[in-house]
């Protein structure tokens, strides 16, 4: 299980440096477009671009977050917990980290599969970028996501809380 709990994990790193690409290409295209500007020239789709890539960013780095135990938390209450209120506390957050990220899942599905079926395209005209990767960044994005509470979740009930600190307690 470790095993495959640690491929999982390189996926995740390496889904981080992919969105890492991402910021660089989409800063790089602010610059081109403001560039462009500047010298009376025309530069399009940076608008459509940067709009897809901000979802990838964001749905992409979200596993990450989840796994590495960067989500949320006020501390100022959790350390002032009893050890089974800590505990119970830490499982509500995961059970509703499941709900709510499969729920996102469960409404982004149908559209991805629409967008690649159809070769979705968004644009005006003389720029026409797939709308696919986008929409389905946010169902793998999610997809991790639960999979990830559902290893904290296990390592909550059948591990020592010792290892559940303050900062991996919230949503």
């Amino acid at each position: 299980m470790k095993n495959k709990l640690a491929a999982i994990d390189a996926v995740t790193k390496g889904m981080m440096v992919l969105t890492a690409f991402c910021a660089f290409a989409m800063a790089l295209f602010i610059l081109i477009e403001i560039s462009a500007r500047i010298l009376g020239l025309k530069f399009y789709g940076t608008a459509e671009y940067i709009r897809n890539t901000l979802i990838i960013i964001v749905f992409l780095q979200l596993p990450f977050a989840v796994r590495w135990k960067s989500m949320l938390a006020v501390d100022i209450f959790v350390n002032f917990m009893p050890r089974i209120v800590k505990k119970g506390t830490a499982i509500l957050g995961c059970l509703l980290g499941i709900i709510f990220f499969g729920a996102v899942i469960l409404g982004a599905w149908e559209p991805a599969v629409i967008s690649w079926v159809e070769n979705e395209y968004e644009g005006e005209g003389i720029v026409d970028v797939a709308a696919w990767p986008a929409k389905f960044s946010i169902v793998i994005g999610c997809g991790l996501s639960v999979f990830y509470y559902f290893v904290r979740l296990f390592d909550i009930i059948f591990n020592d809380l010792a290892e559940v600190s303050s900062g991996e307690t919230a949503l």
